[in-house]
C-alpha cells in the first residue's frame, strides 16, 4: 500500500465524435503538446466504427485533485480545438479516467510520482519455498518493455523459455 506504481498518477481523456474531421484537414489525430492539459494525443477511431481522439493529461495528479471534472473537460476540448479545429468543441462524448482517484489501482504515495516506468523486479524468485517453481509473466516482468504491451510478449517468452528449459515452472498472474 505505500508503493508507487506506474501507471497510478496518469489520467486520460477520449472524446468521441460522429466522424474523424481531422482527418478531412489532412490531420493524422495525433500531437505533442507542451501547452496542455493534454501532453500526447492520438487517433483512437474504430474502423468503420466511432471516431475518437485521446490523450494523456500532463497535469500532476494532486493538481488535478484540486479541479472539478466539468473544469478539466473543458479545458481539453479547448486544446483539441486549438489543435484541430472548432469542429473539435462538440464531441458526441467525451470523458476522462484519473487512476490516481482509483482507490484499487493508486495509494498516497502515488499522488506525488511522476508516473515513470520502474525497474521491473525479478520474475522469479532467488530464493525460499518458490525458488524453481515459478515466474511471473505479466508485462510488468519485462527487462526491457514494463508496462506496455510489448514487455507482455515478452515476459510470456522469457517464461516460456524458461519453463522450457526446465528452470521454472511458470505462473500466469
Amino acid at each position: 500500500a505505500a508503493t508507487a506504481t506506474w501507471m497510478a498518477p496518469h489520467a486520460k481523456y477520449v472524446a468521441v465524435y460522429e466522424r474523424p474531421f481531422w482527418r478531412e484537414q489532412g490531420l493524422s489525430g495525433s500531437a505533442r503538446s507542451q501547452s496542455g492539459p493534454l501532453g500526447e494525443i492520438h487517433d483512437a477511431s474504430m474502423p468503420g466504427g466511432s471516431a475518437a481522439l485521446f490523450g494523456f493529461l500532463a497535469v500532476p495528479a494532486r493538481t488535478r485533485q484540486r479541479l472539478d471534472d466539468e473544469t478539466l473537460l473543458a479545458h481539453c476540448r479547448a486544446q483539441l480545438v486549438r489543435l484541430f479545429g472548432p469542429q473539435a468543441a462538440g464531441p458526441r462524448a467525451d470523458a476522462i479516467k484519473d487512476w490516481s482517484q482509483d482507490v484499487l489501482t493508486a495509494t498516497a504515495a502515488d499522488l506525488d510520482a511522476g508516473g515513470e516506468h520502474g525497474h521491473a523486479p525479478a520474475a522469479a524468485p532467488a530464493t525460499g519455498p518458490w525458488q524453481g517453481r515459478l515466474t511471473a509473466i505479466a508485462s510488468e516482468w519485462s527487462p526491457r518493455f514494463p508496462g506496455y504491451l510489448a514487455g507482455a510478449v515478452e515476459a510470456a517468452a522469457l517464461g516460456v523459455q524458461a519453463w522450457q528449459e526446465g528452470q521454472q515452472r511458470p505462473a500466469i498472474l
